[in-house]
């Protein structure tokens, strides 16, 4: 390791570099251009942190957000590493401060926003002064939000061309091959070094169920797998974010909201308390996401699909960042995957690119194989199955449902794909309702032929066509099915189609929840504060169901000695006997 290096780590506070570091480092250190893929907590802020200490000049990092930036420069400061921010915040005395302070090499790090960054009084300041890098973090919003939210980013290719001297490194947590050649071309670096690192994070279990009283289901999980511990709760829509978090509340669980509708100070207050108190849960659109690093987050729980499969992995990437066990919840079902197919883009073009990733990701969801192993395969990632997904711990039961298909594919060709796929259904099962009988489907050949399947294992079929392109439908106003080529295999006998039996999360009622005497949620995060406590959770339903009094009873229905109870009971016996229902 170069003097220089070695330098740059002891002043950052570390002892050494990875393999993967190293290599980046080499090569912005020799003015070569990077694409960096690493998973969150990899190292990638070491990455440009030691190049910025390693070459002349000031290493310019552009972040998304200014909460990304303050704690960065935060970090480096209490390092004695000199580090600004530039942004709204800053007034024009401070700005003009700023600028002095960079002009007389005093500042070693600038952070900006990218709409900062290309204001061409920026840019025209900074080719006045020495560069060491640009550094530009969360790189997949070029392709993510490039032409849409953050149109900024679409035009960071102009730092290229006004600084073609200068390296570049592009930071993602994770990305597919479209998404990194996408970001490529955006900042106009086709011939930078394309490193990646394993994105797989073993310490993640993922569960992907059917949703049934999504509510109860996700009662039932926080009671029975996460209690009283952390975690976000992801909503598609901001009425449903704040009707969760109320019905979470008023059941006793510590609950917070988050969606980007909210006042800037109501966010900033609920993600510090988030931030600080243990057994917090939070209920939020993806507004909550980027540059939420905390390490207490055990799970993630999604009542809608996420857009992309990249989009999941980064929101479930948010539990277990300590490398601790974590748990990942995603619940869905049918009408989940149309409302997320009727929500892409009126842009044809943005909607073909968003129709594509959103399939994908339908897929992931409908394989029959580890989830760990779809999911890492849409990243170009060889793994062996993770042994702790749903898939991998309960075997489902797999059938043919060819000949199923074929009774739909079948009927959706009779009916010019015209009618709803509830239509569709209640005409197999002979069903003779207002809208069977005004197409007068009771003279359709297949009426009352499809009663072998119950109308959920029907959804199933129509779930499993969809996601791998049997049909699609055509259209985002007008309902219309599509029969892709595939369709015409399966209505040939040409291909077979194989289903996994669908997997139901269990649910739990709220008055199952009352029967527990005490809010266990909160008693076991008044125990995850208790550092030097050795108690079992047998030990702890013993004191929550017959919720003693006194410090003696305390002690007698938990065998711990009375002078190690008298050290907490005061705190525990409160919360025993707090109302937890309201």
């Amino acid at each position: 390791m170069t003097l220089k290096k070695r330098q740059a780590l002891k002043r950052l506070g570390y002892s050494d570099y990875r393999p993967l570091q190293e290599e980046a480092i080499d090569a912005l250190s020799a003015g070569q251009d990077v694409v960096l893929a690493a998973p969150t907590g990899g190292g990638k802020s070491l990455i440009y942190q030691s190049v910025g200490l390693i070459r002349h000049g000031v290493a310019v990092i552009i972040s998304p957000l200014i909460s990304l930036m303050t704690q960065q420069v935060d970090q480096l400061n209490a390092k004695d590493i000199h580090a600004k921010f530039l942004n709204s915040t800053l007034n024009p005395g401070e700005q003009d401060d700023l600028v002095w302070s960079i002009r007389h090499d005093r500042i070693e790090f600038l952070y900006l926003s990218p709409e900062k960054l290309i204001q061409p009084s920026v840019m025209g300041f900074l080719q006045s002064v020495d560069i060491a890098l640009f550094a530009i973090d969360e790189a997949h919003c070029i392709a993510q939000w490039g032409g849409d939210f953050r149109p900024e980013y679409s035009q960071l290719g102009k730092v290229k061309q006004s600084f073609p001297t200068i390296p570049i490194i592009a930071l993602t947590g994770s990305a597919d091959k479209q998404t990194l050649a996408g970001i490529q071309t955006s900042l106009g670096i086709p011939n930078a070094d394309l490193i990646k690192g394993s994105i797989d994070r073993p310490n993640i279990q993922i569960q992907i169920a059917q949703k049934k009283q999504a509510k109860q289901q996700i009662l039932y999980f926080l009671h029975h797998e996460v209690s009283g511990q952390s975690g976000i709760i992801y909503c598609r829509s901001r009425n449903k974010t704040e009707e969760l978090c109320a019905w979470l509340s008023h059941l006793g669980f510590n609950s917070l909201t988050y969606h980007a509708a909210m006042k800037d100070e109501d966010k900033q207050r609920n993600h510090a308390t988030f931030s600080r108190e243990t057994g917090t849960i939070m209920v939020a659109t993806t507004a909550y996401g980027m540059g939420i690093d905390l390490p207490q987050i055990r799970f993630v729980i999604h009542m809608d699909i996420p857009n992309t499969p990249e989009a999941y992995y980064q929101e479930i990437g948010r539990a277990g960042r300590d490398n601790e066990p974590a748990k990942a919840l995603l619940l869905y079902g049918l009408q989940d995957m149309l409302k997320a197919q009727q929500l892409v883009s009126d842009t044809p073009e943005q909607a073909r690119v968003e129709l594509a990733k959103l399939t994908r990701l339908f897929q992931i969801l409908e394989n029959r194989q580890c989830r760990k192993l779809s999911l890492l395969a849409h990243f170009d990632e060889i793994s062996t199955p993770c042994g702790i997904c749903d898939r991998c711990i309960s075997k489902q039961a797999e059938h043919n449902a060819t000949i199923a298909s074929q009774k739909l594919l079948s009927l959706i060709y009779y009916t010019k794909g015209t009618q709803a796929f509830s239509t569709l259904i209640q005409i197999l099962l002979g069903k003779r309702t207002k809208t069977t009988s005004s197409i007068q489907a009771e003279k359709l050949p297949l009426f009352g032929k499809g009663k072998e399947l119950t109308e959920a294992q029907w959804k199933t079929v129509i779930r499993h066509l969809l996601a791998f392109e049997y049909i699609q439908l055509v259209g985002n106003h007008s309902f219309l099915i599509q029969l892709n080529e595939k369709a015409r295999q399966v209505l040939k006998g040409q291909s077979q189609v194989i289903l996994a039996n669908d997997h139901y999360y269990p649910r739990m009622t709220e008055e199952e929840l009352m029967k527990d005497h005490a809010n266990w949620h909160k008693v076991k995060t008044w125990l995850y504060n208790q550092q030097e406590i050795n108690m079992t959770d047998g030990q702890l339903r013993k004191i929550c169901q017959h919720k003693p009094t006194t410090a003696a009873s305390l002690s007698r229905l938990s065998g711990i000695s009375i002078d190690e109870v008298s050290r907490f009971s005061d705190s525990l016996l409160s919360l025993l006997h707090e109302k937890s229902i309201n």
